[in-house]
């Protein structure tokens, strides 16, 4: 007798395979996907992170502190705009990116608004990005009138050693010469301004043909009133 197997009365199911690049770009498209709602909205407290708001005054020293406070949280692309908002291809993951970017820039804008004097805030209200309220204020501010320009190269010009110590003397140019940008003509200025005691380190340094940085100003001239004092204290 001889046995049979069964026949099976079951349709055949057919199996498809997934090719090695399909794989790859499912799971490419998962990963983008996680990555997209997983990264956080990166939130910036400017009442404890920045000590001043911004005056037509302060520009400069509230900039240096603001993009500080992006360069430490890598959020510096969004005010210069070389991170700009992903366009809408119509599928799930560039909406996800969209949301993020526009999420994160009015992060961005409300903390530009809120570090702002009531007297400024009015000028970047319409801004819809955080680039675009950047530019406005970079454009009111950055660049000073001539007449203010004028100015504070006068204080500069007058400003004398006196009674101060070296350091703040330094620093109160230093102050005055990040405000106008005339850093090329700052050795110049720290020059004029010093008494008899600093002719024999002044000659060399007027005839550099490069111009010191202002670390190294610094740092030679603290060296020789140093000098100077401990040769006042051996006579």
């Amino acid at each position: 007798m001889v046995s049979e197997e069964p026949v099976s009365n079951e349709s055949s199911i057919p199996i498809f395979t997934m090719s090695s690049s399909s794989a790859q770009n499912a799971q490419n498209l998962n990963t983008h996907l996680a990555s997209s709602t997983e990264i956080p909205l990166i939130t910036l407290n400017i009442t404890t992170q920045i000590n001043q708001k911004l005056t037509p005054s302060t520009f400069s020293q509230w900039r240096a502190q603001f993009e500080a406070l992006l360069k430490r949280y890598d959020l510096l692309d969004y005010v210069i705009d070389i991170s700009q908002c992903p366009n809408l291809d119509n599928n799930l993951v560039s909406a996800l990116q969209k949301t993020h970017w526009v999420q994160q820039d009015k992060v961005i804008l409300r903390a530009i608004l809120t570090s702002t004097s009531p007297t400024i805030t009015p000028l970047i209200a319409t801004a819809q990005t955080s680039h675009e309220a950047w530019k406005k204020l970079t454009s009111l501010y950055a660049s000073r009138s001539r007449t203010r320009a004028m100015q504070l190269k006068e204080e500069i010009a007058l400003i004398q050693h006196g009674n101060q110590s070296i350091t703040e003397y330094l620093h109160a140019i230093k102050a005055l010469a990040d405000e106008i940008a005339i850093i090329d003509e700052l050795t110049l200025y720290v020059l004029h301004g010093l008494g008899f005691d600093f002719l024999e380190i002044a000659a060399p340094i007027r005839s550099r043909e490069n111009p010191l940085a202002f670390e190294e100003l610094h740092d030679l001239l603290v060296g020789h009133h140093n000098y100077m004092r401990r040769l006042d204290a051996t006579t």
